[in-house]
């Protein structure tokens, strides 16, 4: 809802500034989300006179004026327009005034110059410069009442602050002036004037013209119809379109921008009829038959269902009630005698037509809400006012007011000790009876404890006690309301295992590179199909969902890989090739139990370069042991040092480039190379390295935590070793035998070379170590250290029979 500072000033005495009412509307619950002003792009344009017109002594379509602007008699423009005649009263831009191009729309800063040989100081403007219009072919000419020489912005009220107000759904009497100036009285503790319109009315008793008959006053408890004749169809006043446009409305003529200001100022929509096409001139408000179809303003054919309320004449629907009129009744520039409407329509049976047709308009989006079951009378006379105002028509003697009963609103008590006991507060009864004086709730009695307060019809959200307690507190001000200060006890919190393993493995892989991806628990049968056999699932105990809401969410996964690899097809389809991905979530299958097995599992992709191209390094691909290292730096940081990787067949892998993860000799995952096979599967078009594990081992295994370890003081003393051995015998074996020495002095061992070829023999492979031996209490000496070099090659020898190159 958008609400002009000035027109809020017509109900209420303001005396803050825009800025400070704004803040003070938001902390009383209504939400100011914008704030604009205008007036300053008027900068340098006044009122002006014009005392003669001349024509231009160099130019046939030119003309020089003789203007007077409050300081001066004598100020002479040469202008292009032909509309205007001496004494007609114009806005003068004078040098330094910024106006719109009528060429290209851009804005131009006004100097003073000549036009063929003729001195012009300054310009006289069109509505269309001054961004107040669309037609360019003439000035704009100002009402005779303006003084000379006052501001341009002023005389027509353009200087001026435009609030942007968040209308809630409960709260629907917001969306009107009086309704926002209802607010600031009661924020300011100032009297709000009401809208008492001022009727002149002539001719005969609208009973003579029309008749209203109401057949279902359940959705239409209320009708109410004026008539209007001698309609004039014009532009409307330039006070009122300007207004309009501020708030959002676009200017369309006098008739339909009437209904649209009254709509605005009381919040109260209101149709009018063409009184000459209805037929028997005469309204009657029906439900619609079955399959009944209307035309509507948006020149769209409506069918409609018994459930929808329609405005008919005598024989056809002419308007959806409550939400847009019909095509066939519009007013329009032929239009002589009108017939206004303002009625109640039942909300829910707006909101549900609006809805089932797919049709909101401004009508119906406030009657969806609640509209003021009270105020017809008062909104009908202030379009017939606002129509004698502008010389649009003359309104015809009474009105006609259909209804079934009087509102009678229903008083609700409210007592001041439950206030003060819901708010924390200390409020007397007087001061509670004085708030709801602000806010202009009738009290209808009081006690010494409470009030029997009735809710004014536009307050369609005050129904009970604690309602009109939230208006207390909105009014008295949040800030106001004490805070209450309690003691409270601060638990520690200590972090379990299962938080600090999941908290650890997404920081860690997320440092080494690798991007986190979360895949819904819910796949379809046809892409679990793909791997269940490589994953060697059985079909029974895959957890299917009774009622799913699509074929591709039908199954409950078993295992991360099939959406690992569904992303990963995804990305390489939308060229993102070069992919470090990883996934920890939980899968669920059947159990022999009443309950099916939860376990969280880990699942790490590479796939594509190893690192990004640049001109000093030619990227290779990732391999086998890209994904290796990643996981043993994540069991370094976890704390879990007894993972091993041994040799695997699995056919979820290519032949040979497969591991599986051993813990303390518990099978934990897998990892390798995805076989062709598979990628083929899922349109997967490049090598793809993976692995799943199974995290319930690490979490049931107590960790270890990182200790600090110094520097060594004393050097260290390496020898290089290469053994040849059979192709069968992988560096595990060969690391567990050095190891299970226990040297005391052997810090470490590290392969740095692997050979096959013709020099060492089919079915053979070189290695090669670097064995570092180093001591934290001495200095080595080199026949300490070649005593247990040669036991280390000892060992070798018996454990896997290798033979020891020389040199």
């Amino acid at each position: 809802m958008k609400v002009t500072y000035n027109w809020l000033k017509e109900f209420v005495d303001i005396d803050v500034a825009p800025a400070e009412l704004a803040d003070m509307l938001t902390m009383a619950g209504l939400e100011v989300e914008a704030l604009e002003s205008f007036g300053d792009e008027y900068d340098r344009i006044v009122v002006s006179k014009i005392l003669d017109v001349e024509r231009h002594p160099n130019a046939d379509k030119l003309v020089v004026c003789r203007i007077d602007d409050g300081e001066r008699k004598d100020r002479h423009v040469v202008c292009g327009a032909t509309n205007m005649k001496t004494g007609d009263k114009v806005p003068l831009a004078t040098a330094g005034a910024c106006l719109k191009s009528l060429k290209d729309g851009e804005v131009f800063k006004l100097k003073k110059t000549k036009l063929r040989g003729v001195e012009s100081d300054g310009m006289l403007c069109s509505d269309v410069e001054l961004g107040l219009g669309s037609d360019p072919s003439g000035l704009m000419i100002l009402s005779d009442d303006m003084e000379i020489g006052k501001p341009f912005a002023d005389a027509l009220g353009l200087t001026e602050t435009v609030y942007e107000i968040a209308v809630m759904p409960n709260r629907p009497d917001i969306a009107s002036v009086i309704g926002v100036a209802r607010e600031v009285g009661a924020i300011l503790d100032k009297p709000v004037r009401t809208i008492r319109p001022k009727l002149k009315e002539t001719g005969r008793d609208v009973s003579k013209w029309t008749s209203v008959e109401i057949l279902d006053y359940d959705l239409c408890p209320r009708y109410v119809g004026k008539i209007i004749t001698d309609v004039v169809v014009k532009p409307s006043p330039t006070w009122m379109s300007i207004r309009l446009e501020r708030c959002g409305i676009r200017s369309i003529n006098n008739l339909v921008d009437i209904t649209n200001y009254a709509l605005l100022e009381t919040g109260h929509p209101m149709h009018a009829f063409d009184y000459d096409k209805l037929v028997e001139n005469r309204i009657v408000v029906r439900r619609a038959v079955e399959g009944e179809e209307i035309v509507t303003l948006d020149e769209e054919t409506r069918k409609l269902t018994s459930e929808m309320l329609v405005i008919a004449d005598g024989k056809r629907a002419v308007a959806l009630a409550g939400i847009m009129g019909g095509a066939n009744s519009e007013v329009d520039e032929n239009t002589k005698t009108a017939l206004l409407e303002s009625a109640y329509f039942n909300p829910c049976n707006i909101r549900r037509t609006s809805r089932k047709l797919g049709l909101q308009s401004e009508a119906s989006y406030r009657f969806e809400r609640g509209a003021d079951p009270a105020i017809q009378v008062v909104a009908a006379d202030r379009v017939c006012e606002l129509i004698t105002m502008t010389e649009s028509g003359a309104v015809q003697k009474g009105v006609i007011d259909n209804k079934k009963e009087e509102f009678v609103p229903r008083p609700v008590k409210v007592r001041v000790s439950r206030t003060n006991r819901l708010l924390g507060t200390e409020l007397s009864g007087s001061e509670v009876e004085c708030i709801f004086k602000r806010l202009h709730f009738p009290i209808v009695a009081s006690g010494d404890d409470a009030f029997d307060v009735e809710p004014p019809g536009y307050r369609v959200d005050l129904e009970r006690e604690v309602d009109f307690i939230e208006e207390v507190a909105r009014i008295y001000g949040y800030d106001n309301i004490p805070v209450p200060i309690s003691e409270t006890k601060v638990l520690s919190h200590e972090e379990n295992r299962v938080t600090r393993v999941e908290k650890l493995v997404r920081n860690s892989l997320t440092s080494f590179g690798l991007y986190e991806i979360i895949n819904c628990n819910l796949i379809s049968g046809k892409v679990l199909g793909k791997v269940s056999d490589e994953l060697s699932i059985e079909d029974g105990r895959v957890l299917e969902v009774l009622n799913p809401v699509s074929v591709e969410h039908s199954v409950i996964r078993p295992s991360l890989l099939p959406g690992m690899l569904e992303t990963i097809q995804r990305n390489i389809s939308r060229k993102q090739p070069d992919l470090r991905l990883f996934e920890l979530g939980h899968v669920h299958m059947k159990s022999d139990g009443d309950f099916p097995t939860e376990r969280l599992l880990l699942a790490c992709a590479l796939s594509g370069k190893r690192d990004a191209e640049s001109w000093s390094t030619k990227p290779g691909p990732v391999d086998f042991y890209d994904l290796k290292g990643v996981l043993e730096e994540l069991f370094d940081i976890i704390g879990v040092g007894r993972v091993e990787f041994a040799p695997a067949d699995n056919p979820l892998f290519v032949p040979g480039c497969a591991s599986e993860l051993l813990f303390d000799g518990e099978r934990m995952g897998m990892l390798g190379e995805v076989h062709p096979r598979l990628l083929k599967e899922f349109d997967i078009e490049q090598q793809v390295f993976l692995t799943e594990l199974d995290m319930g081992p690490v979490l049931r295994s107590p960790g270890g935590k990182g200790a600090f370890e110094p520097l060594p003081v004393f050097p260290g003393i390496s020898r290089d070793l290469a053994i040849i051995v059979d192709n069968c015998v992988s560096y595990g074996s060969i690391h567990n035998a050095v190891n299970a020495l226990k040297v005391p002095i052997l810090e470490r061992m590290k392969l740095f070379d692997v050979y096959r070829g013709e020099q060492i023999g089919e079915g053979k492979k070189s290695l090669a170590f670097t064995l570092e031996f180093r001591s934290r209490e001495r200095t080595l000496r080199d026949t300490e250290v070649d005593r247990y070099f040669e036991r280390v090659i000892k060992e070798l020898v018996k454990r896997t029979n290798c033979v020891v190159r020389e040199g």
